[in-house]
């Protein structure tokens, strides 16, 4: 159980880390009109985000190599869903997007997640990347106490 509290921080303390203060402080400025803003709710539904947050939970837990019981699991996801609370996340990428694309570039991409084809990769996203996820978190273990030694990182 210790280690499955270790990774949980860890995951979320890098997200932190990698997002940085100003930056979250930053995000909240996206209206909830904006091209950016609706682009965020097209392509992380609801629906979408709980099975992120689901994903990266077992990813986490699997990575701690206990695999939890349905109760512990529910813990986990609770906690996972205030730290990284729905409407904070599309504020998230609805600042990225902003700060990537001008707002006609945005409505044609709303455009094409309209089409079918679109809307199948909006659904197909979170399993693609939890597959993906897997696949990489096979690996990690596999690759790292070799090339941290490799590079002075290990013994």
């Amino acid at each position: 159980m210790k280690k499955l509290v270790i990774g949980l921080v860890l995951g979320l303390t890098g997200l932190g880390v990698a997002a940085g203060s100003t930056w979250v402080e930053s995000a909240h400025a996206a209206t909830a009109d904006s091209p950016a803003m609706k682009l965020s709710r097209l392509t992380m539904s609801k629906e979408n985000y709980t099975a992120t947050i689901r994903q990266m939970m077992q990813g986490m837990l699997s990575a701690a190599g206990q695999p939890p019981d349905a109760k512990t699991a529910q813990k986990f996801e609770a906690v996972l869903n205030e730290a990284l609370p729905y409407e904070e996340m599309l504020s998230f990428n609805a600042k990225v997007y902003s700060e990537r694309f001008k707002d006609n570039e945005i409505q044609d991409i709303i455009n094409f997640y309209k089409t079918p084809t679109g809307a199948k990769l909006v659904h197909e996203l979170p399993s693609i990347s939890g597959e993906v996820g897997q696949m990489v978190g096979k690996l990690i273990p596999q690759r790292l106490p070799a090339l941290m030694k490799k590079h002075g990182l290990g013994q």
